[in-house]
């Protein structure tokens, strides 16, 4: 069933579905933005992933994440994602771990995959988190993460041979003073939405809009597919890793690519 990619072939073109098709994509989390960037990825022509998550949809998921409506309340996520993309491309390859991803099964998860997507919480998975780095280095694999800030998004990616989370999370700590939410951020952001942001998170909380939702999935598969047709000549650009990240946000005059240690 190729029907689906036609408009999608017009723009690719024969090379850039080839690109597309072959690579192994590990997402780990589908809330609001890993399963946004899996049905974004599952549309343009990806086929093969290994696919990590072990929670099931309740009410507040509604506000932002693709699956999530009346009907799925109470369904395993991966279940529901499953289902959503072999409607969606019945030749797609699936490998599931709906046990989530875990210390004892995350080098079956990323040996062999060519891209690793971490959307996992930022309150979870610390263990699994801290044997990342050793990871990525040893199965040579890029990881790319992004996260909901208002109605936009801050995207994150890590090279193999490049900086690490805990190096580059490490320096956004110390020039924000240990706040949850980056004081630099802030100017990037409208300043109404920057301080509720700011106050929801010192009060525990988890702020989060459907357009923030959107676009963080979309930016972040996009980035995943900049990196995947590198030499096809579709791309005039390199994807972004840190110390670089990148920032859009549709409400506000903020769509650039900063370098972390430049604050």
């Amino acid at each position: 069933m190729q029907g689906f990619l036609d408009r999608t072939l017009l723009v690719l073109g024969d090379e850039g579905i080839e690109a597309l098709s072959a690579p192994l994509i590990a997402i780990a989390g589908l809330g609001g933005v890993g399963g946004g960037a899996f049905l974004n990825l599952v549309r343009s022509g990806v086929k093969r992933f290994r696919l990590a998550e072990n929670g099931v949809f309740d009410p507040p998921d509604m506000n932002r994440q693709a699956a999530a409506f009346a009907s799925t309340m109470g369904r395993p996520k991966i279940e529901v994602y499953e289902e959503l993309a072999r409607g969606i491309n019945p030749e797609v390859e699936l490998e599931l771990f709906p046990e989530g991803l875990l210390t004892g099964n995350i080098e079956r998860f990323l040996e062999g995959s060519d891209v690793y997507v971490g959307a996992i919480d930022v309150e979870k998975g610390a263990d699994v988190k801290a044997m990342t780095p050793e990871m990525l280095k040893r199965f040579n694999v890029p990881l790319f993460s992004a996260m909901v800030v208002g109605f936009g998004t801050v995207l994150v990616a890590h090279h193999p041979e490049g900086m690490m989370p805990d190096e580059f999370w490490g320096l956004v700590r110390k020039r924000s003073s240990g706040a949850r939410f980056p004081s630099f951020l802030s100017r990037m952001f409208g300043s109404t939405v920057a301080r509720r942001i700011e106050d929801s998170f010192a009060a525990g909380g988890g702020p989060s809009t459907s357009v923030g939702g959107a676009f963080a999935g979309a930016v972040l598969a996009s980035e995943v597919m900049a990196y995947l047709l590198q030499g096809t000549g579709l791309v005039d650009r390199n994807a972004v890793f840190a110390p670089r990240f990148m920032v859009v946000d549709p409400m506000g005059p903020t769509m650039e690519v900063v370098d972390v240690t430049m604050y």
